[in-house]
């Protein structure tokens, strides 16, 4: 309870959730109105994707109260941010496609450059958060040994009997084969990151991060479960499909917990 009532104090959180519900009714309206290829649907494509770009703004003034690359929990933040502003490259040039050039975005194209370029970065935010929390101290059991080998190994056991375990290489190219491989294994990188640190942090901060840990995890597993969801139903997609709403819920999910990692200073002060 503490964290919910620590957001809604916030002024930016308002905003966000006030955002996100506005659209989310706008959606919902598009939805009933069985469109898939009206002005609305365009427009809903193009607004929702700033969401990726409010939650970049919320991580640099997040970043720079953590005193951004001069402390481990302000890079963590501004790699946070580098991952939204990336997927904001790839929700817009994933647009342009659709609305301006009316073609099928190729895959791999140029909108993989953003979506793809949000791994790396979660990663090295994750790992980071790991390093603020405690994670390294924490392994001398040989309990919290086990988990850092077996979470790992199940997450991306999951990632692979998902998107893998039947792989055709008939006539995919080597970048193909590349994003194919790289997008599950990727996020189940950071995803199994993100559950080790909240298992094996030792109370940082007075334990003000373990709620905050949650957060990230949750914002993470929607990224995967949204691009999973896209993979698997891509032959349904429209501008403001289904698919974008769970798009939608990741980025005002993930710019809620940034807001979070503000909310932790606050209390520290």
């Amino acid at each position: 309870m503490d964290i919910i009532k620590s957001l809604f104090r916030e002024r930016l959180t308002q905003l966000t959730i006030a955002f996100f519900l506005i659209l989310s009714a706008w959606w919902v309206i598009i939805f009933l109105s069985k469109t898939t290829d009206a002005p609305a649907n365009h427009t809903f494509g193009f607004i929702y994707g700033g969401f990726s770009l409010w939650g970049g703004f919320l991580g640099f003034l997040t970043a720079r109260k953590w005193g951004g690359f001069k402390s481990t929990m302000g890079k963590a933040v501004l790699f946070l941010t580098f991952g939204l502003l990336l997927q904001a490259f790839g929700q817009y040039s994933f647009w342009f496609y659709n609305y301006f050039l009316r073609i099928a975005v190729p895959y791999p194209g140029i909108p993989d450059i953003g979506y793809f370029g949000t791994i790396p970065f979660y990663i090295l935010a994750a790992i980071l958060i790991a390093k603020v929390s405690g994670v390294k101290v924490s392994l001398k059991s040989y309990a919290n040994k086990a988990q850092a080998i077996l979470i790992p190994l199940i997450i991306l056991g999951i990632g692979y009997f998902l998107f893998l375990k039947n792989y055709d290489f008939n006539g995919a190219s080597p970048l193909q084969v590349f994003l194919d491989f790289g997008y599950p294994l990727g996020q189940a990188t950071y995803i199994s990151i993100g559950i080790l640190t909240f298992s094996l942090s030792r109370g940082i901060l007075g334990g003000l991060m373990k709620s905050r840990i949650i957060f990230i995890i949750l914002a993470f597993f929607l990224q995967f479960l949204a691009d999973y969801i896209f993979i698997y139903f891509h032959n349904l997609y429209f501008p403001a499909s289904f698919i974008d709403y769970f798009y939608l819920l990741a980025y005002a999910v993930m710019s809620l917990s940034i807001i979070e990692l503000k909310t932790v200073l606050n209390k520290i002060d």
